[in-house]
């Protein structure tokens, strides 16, 4: 039989905790990406992590291969800008969840030609030792475009404006 009580308000927060928990690690998981950080990038991965970005290539498991992962993405492209969204996040018991979210990205190519990067995350989480981590993240794309002839302004390079 279900049960069908109300929860408590200290299991409420508890399911607030983690979502928020996990949606965090997407937002470390865009800055690792973005900014070539591997500690944050590391960070965020179980110790048995799986990180699946493409059918044949891109596949990485443990902290060995995932340290290798940005160099991966740097391969592919010069720059990456993530903007991960509508995170849903799914207690499964006391210690995993899933989770699901969209990413749009603009990745500049070695060329210096930007391109549109749409794509769907499905996560699995766990806990251990008090936090919680990404166990298996699959990558599943739904758009990257060739590159695009733009002329892209670097505003680092335009100076300060007062």
């Amino acid at each position: 039989m279900m049960d069908t009580r109300e929860p408590t308000p200290a299991q409420q927060l508890e399911e607030l905790w983690v979502r928020t928990k996990c949606i965090e690690l997407g937002a470390r998981y865009c800055h690792g990406v973005d900014h070539g950080d591997l500690e944050t990038f590391l960070s965020i991965w179980h110790p048995g992590g799986e990180y699946i970005v493409g059918k044949r290539t891109g596949r990485f498991a443990g902290h060995a291969e995932l340290a290798t992962a940005l160099d991966f993405v740097r391969g592919a492209f010069a720059s990456t800008h993530h903007w991960t969204t509508n995170h849903l996040v799914t207690r499964t018991a006391d210690d995993a969840a899933t989770g699901v979210s969209d990413s749009f990205a603009i990745c500049v190519d070695h060329s210096d030609r930007p391109s549109l990067v749409a794509a769907t995350y499905d996560d699995e989480y766990r806990l251990g030792n008090g936090e919680w981590k990404i166990l298996r993240r699959t990558v599943r794309r739904w758009l990257v475009s060739e590159g695009i002839e733009v002329p892209l302004r670097h505003p680092a390079s335009e100076g300060v404006r007062s």
